[in-house]
C-alpha cells in the first residue's frame, strides 16, 4: 500500500503480482501448525507473501473505505491496542466494521491450504432490442482443504455500449451465472484487477449457451467411472424451469444435493466430490428432476 501511495497503481500491481507468485509455493496453511520450527514461523512464501496476499484479497472483498476503517479500528481496539491479538480478534473486528460474515474467507485462507484453480468460460445471446444475456461458467479443480474456495469474483463485461462491472459469488465447484447487459458483449474478464490468488484458464462453452438449446432432456453417465474422489455429471435442459440433481445411497437415502432451483435451458455440468459430504466407498445413485422428466443413473466410488 505504501508503494501504491508513493509510486502509483502500476508499481503496486507489480509488487502484489510478485507476492502472489511466491504465495503459490507456500506449503501448508498460513496458520502455523508447528510453532517449534523457526523456519516455518518465519517462512517467506507462507507467512509473509501469502499473509500479505490474504490482506490484499480482504481489501478486494470489502472495498478500500471499509478496509482502511477495519485497519484503523483494529489498531485502536480496546484490549488489543498495545497488547496481544489473534487472527480471531482481527476477524471479529473485520466482521463488525464491514457487516459481513467473513468466516468462510478466514477459514479457507488462514487455515486452509493451496489456492483456487479456475476454468472460466462465457457466451452471450440477444434477448430483445440490443439487450443481451451473458452466461458465465466457473469451475474449480478439487482441492484438499478446503475442497473448493468460496469467493466473490469481480467480472468485467465490455459491450458495444460500454463497460459493466459485476461481482458473482462463487460457492460451488461448478457454477453458472446469468447477467443481463445492454449492447453486444465483446469481452468478459475474470478478476480483471487481480484481487484473488489463483490460476485461471479459459474454456469455450457449448452451443447451448449461444441460443442453441438441446432438443430434449438428458442425463449423462458420470465420468470417470468408477471414481475417487471426484466425478463430473452432465445434463441437458431444453426448457427453462426448476431443476434438481440429488445423490442417494444404495438404501435410497438422500446424501447430497448438487443443484436445486431455476435453470435456463442449456447444457450443464456439476462436480461431485465425496470428501465434501463425508461419503465412503460404495454404490450411489444420482437423480435429475426437471418438469415431468425424472432419470436416475448409478455411480460407483472405489477407494
Amino acid at each position: 500500500m505504501y508503494l501504491q501511495a508513493k509510486y502509483g497503481n502500476q508499481q503496486f500491481l507489480s509488487d502484489i503480482t510478485g507476492k502472489m507468485s511466491s504465495a503459490k509455493s507456500a506449503a501448508g496453511s498460513v496458520y502455523v501448525q508447528n510453532i517449534t520450527d523457526v523456519n516455518t514461523i518465519f517462512n517467506y512464501s507462507g507467512t509473509y507473501a501469502k499473509g500479505a496476499v490474504v490482506l490484499h484479497m480482504l481489501r478486494g472483498i470489502v472495498g478500500d473505505n471499509v478496509f482502511f476503517n477495519i485497519m484503523k479500528q483494529y489498531a485502536g481496539q480496546p484490549g488489543l491496542a498495545y497488547n496481544v491479538a489473534t487472527t480471531e480478534d482481527f476477524e471479529r473486528v473485520a466482521e463488525n466494521v464491514s457487516g459481513l460474515d467473513l468466516s468462510y474467507f478466514f477459514s479457507e485462507w488462514i487455515y486452509g491450504q493451496n489456492y483456487p484453480k479456475y476454468s472460466f468460460g462465457w457466451a452471450s445471446k440477444e434477448v430483445l432490442n440490443n439487450n443481451y444475456s451473458v452466461l458465465i461458467e466457473v469451475n474449480q479443480s478439487v482441492n484438499n482443504t478446503p475442497v473448493y474456495f468460496t469467493m466473490p469474483i469481480q467480472i468485467r463485461i465490455t459491450t458495444s455500449t460500454g463497460v459493466q462491472n459485476v461481482t458473482i459469488f462463487n460457492n460451488q465447484l461448478s457454477q453458472t451465472f446469468e447477467i443481463q447487459v445492454t449492447g453486444q458483449p465483446t469481452a468478459v474478464e475474470f478478476d480483471p484487477d487481480n484481487w484473488i490468488l489463483k490460476d485461471v484458464s479459459k474454456v469455450i462453452l457449448p452451443d447451448s449457451v449461444n441460443g442453441k438449446v438441446p432438443a430434449a432432456y438428458s442425463l449423462s453417465q458420470n465420468y470417470p467411472i468408477p471414481f475417487n474422489p471426484g466425478t463430473i455429471i452432465k445434463y441437458q435442459i431444453p426448457v427453462s424451469g426448476n431443476v434438481s440433481l440429488k445423490i442417494y445411497d444404495d438404501l435410497g437415502k438422500e446424501v447430497a444435493v448438487l443443484t436445486e432451483g431455476f435453470h435456463s435451458a442449456g447444457i450443464f455440468s456439476n462436480n461431485f466430490d465425496i470428501r465434501r459430504y463425508g461419503l465412503a466407498s460404495g454404490v450411489y445413485f444420482y437423480t435429475l428432476r426437471a418438469g415431468d422428466f425424472v432419470q436416475t443413473k448409478k455411480m460407483v466410488v472405489v477407494k
